[in-house]
């Protein structure tokens, strides 16, 4: 197809990436503010335009299913729209405006601990600049990633595969964390046998830690007393400090406060260090917020020993 009739179908291409995300046409109407027959007529215009259907058109409540075209599509929409927000990004620095956007995933851990420093790192740099966080679990980040509704993805379990660029891996240790008056808080290090019968807290079942746990607890024989079960890392650790059991987490950043707690270093050949990464979609141009915030995540894992 020609340049020519590729640019003329960009009102259509950007309903179809509306209506694929929202799952409707009448969603997608609602969202860009026109009728839905309008959104309809034009997704038609462009399937005649390429010569296929881009939807499975199902009945009552099954909605719109996208067909491997469709798929194809939108993956290649994705890429488009993430080159044209650094493209104009790079157009405001060219005019000295200097402002950008960082659109930012990360794991709810880092949020407390390693992010604050970072962003107040990058604010003192660049005054400017506009930020979006979104605090997801592994999984949901990525699927950002992929959508295109952030740029950068810093968590746990990245998977090593050719879709995701690996900008800077931290391999973390994994700790005991207890009160500050507990038996074992003055311990450099403990081995998981010695946590049995410890009232522990547990993160939720949709965090990768909660599995890891789960089986080293199996590996080693330790029976511990689950007292609670939260998805909300801030919330652990003060109930930690609080004194209502014992927990685990990975890694000690910590730069946002000091909590009343102590971490004691788990030994056992059960207990993996996990890999902490930053990464973005391979193949799509970083822009100067993300590459800036990158360069920070990449001298901060430089200095620090995990």
């Amino acid at each position: 197809m020609a340049s020519s009739a590729v640019l003329s179908r960009l009102p259509s291409l950007r309903y179809f990436v509306e209506v694929a995300r929202e799952g409707s046409f009448r969603a997608a109407a609602d969202k860009v503010n026109i009728a839905p027959s309008a959104v309809s007529k034009q997704i038609k215009n462009l399937e005649e335009t390429l010569g296929v259907e881009l939807f499975i058109r199902g009945r009552g409540r099954a909605g719109l299913e996208l067909t491997e075209a469709g798929e194809i599509l939108l993956h290649r929409c994705t890429s488009v729209i993430n080159e044209l927000v650094v493209a104009r990004e790079e157009l405001q620095e060219l005019h000295g405006i200097q402002r950008g956007h960082l659109r930012l995933g990360v794991n709810e851990a880092l949020a407390t601990d390693l992010l604050p420093g970072i962003l107040n790192n990058l604010h003192r740099n660049y005054p400017n600049l506009k930020y979006t966080i979104m605090v997801e679990n592994t999984p949901d980040m990525l699927a950002r990633l992929r959508d295109g509704d952030i740029e950068i993805g810093l968590g746990y379990n990245i998977p090593m595969t050719g879709e995701f660029e690996i900008l800077a891996t931290l391999k973390r240790r994994t700790y005991l964390i207890t009160p500050r008056n507990h038996p074992l808080a003055k311990r450099q290090r403990v081995k998981l046998e010695e946590i049995t019968g410890e009232k522990f807290i547990f993160p939720d079942p949709s965090l990768t830690l909660h599995q890891m746990l789960h089986d080293a607890f199996i590996r080693s024989g330790v029976d511990v007393r689950p007292i609670m079960t939260t998805n909300s890392f801030t919330l652990l650790r003060q109930m930690v400090e609080n004194g209502m059991g014992v927990s685990m987490v990975i890694g000690r950043f910590l730069q946002r406060r000091t909590e009343q707690i102590a971490f004691i270093e788990i030994t056992d050949a059960a207990i993996d260090r996990k890999a902490l990464s930053c990464c973005r979609i391979a193949g799509r141009t970083p822009s100067i917020s993300s590459a800036a915030f990158s360069a920070g995540i990449k001298a901060l894992f430089a200095q620090y020993g995990g």
